[in-house]
């Protein structure tokens, strides 16, 4: 109802679902042997990559249903000059390994082969020795090791909407994560990232009505 119809000619799209789906896959589906759990993402994005990697795609944009996109505009950004680019992270320091915002990301057909083949966080010879649902820190280490490094675009924007002063706690937060309330004007990918409730705790028909008004402002 939204940017899905915009989607032109170069571009496809899928949507990915883990073990445990009762239905059969719509024509934009893909079901895969994998862990469909927040707390799992790393092994959903390796298995996601591993699809589009035996598919024969030269690009895969890891992309999360809060997103608004505009297929065009993402279609004619630049990524194919780079191996991994997406949004850094406004809380990635300067002598941190660079990580994009977990919600959109690219990967080139050499980053790709390089996530296949990693080891999960906790596995052995894994550049994580713990496990996390961090796909995007994971990936970004991997990447690292190999040489590879993260292009960032601005056009990528984390959306948290106007919230409201949070209540002092007993112990500060290890760092401010700071956000602006307008995207720049040439944003192309808009996250719709609402904690208004506590973390992941928004109601899904709030976060809906903010991505259909975001839309709208934006398309």
């Amino acid at each position: 109802a939204t940017w899905l119809p915009k989607v032109p000619e170069g571009l496809d799209v899928r949507f990915f679902r883990g073990r445990g789906a009762t239905s059969d896959p719509q024509p934009d589906e893909v079901f895969l042997d994998c862990d469909d759990s927040y707390q799992r993402l790393p092994n959903k994005v390796q298995e996601i990559v591993r699809w589009a990697y035996d598919h024969d795609y030269d690009f895969v944009l890891k992309c999360d249903d809060d997103v608004i996109l505009k297929p065009r505009e993402l279609l004619a950004s630049g990524f194919e000059h780079y191996d991994f680019s997406g949004g850094l992270e406004t809380a990635c320091l300067p002598n941190e390994i660079q990580t994009p915002w977990g919600f959109c990301y690219w990967l080139s057909r050499k980053a790709m082969r390089l996530v296949i083949d990693a080891p999960l966080p906790g596995q052995p010879g894994s550049t994580h020795s713990h496990w996390h649902n961090n796909d995007e820190a994971w990936v970004s280490t991997v990447m690292h090791i190999n040489g590879i490094f993260l292009h960032n675009d601005h056009r990528y924007w984390l959306h948290r909407g106007e919230r409201l002063k949070p209540k002092r706690s007993l112990r500060s937060p290890k760092r401010d994560y700071p956000y602006t309330r307008q995207p720049p004007a040439d944003v192309f990918a808009v996250c719709v990232y609402l904690n208004w409730k506590g973390f992941h705790q928004t109601p899904t028909e709030e976060v809906l009505r903010e991505f259909h008004m975001l839309f709208e402002r934006y398309k």
